[in-house]
């Protein structure tokens, strides 16, 4: 019994702080808000191999630039 009562007691504890947490929201960066922009293709590379290079750098940059715009409207909506 006495037990349960110690276990009761210690769910009242953090109660009894008069600690709060206060949070500020901070601007975003410019820098992480900038768009990326593709980096030039090596110097020696096959048809083949090139065409794998454009569609890999079109997808990464496509998905960064969305990230980035997401990011931009919720800066631009608070």
């Amino acid at each position: 019994m006495i037990v349960l009562i110690g276990l009761c007691l210690c769910l009242f504890l953090p109660a009894c702080t008069t600690e709060r947490k206060i949070y500020v929201n901070q601007p975003i960066p410019a820098n992480l808000l900038s768009d990326c922009l593709p980096q030039l293709p090596p110097k020696s590379m096959t048809f083949g191999e090139s065409l794998k290079y454009n569609e890999h750098l079109l997808n990464v940059i496509e998905k960064c630039n969305t990230d980035k715009r997401s990011i931009r409207d919720i800066n631009n909506t608070k």
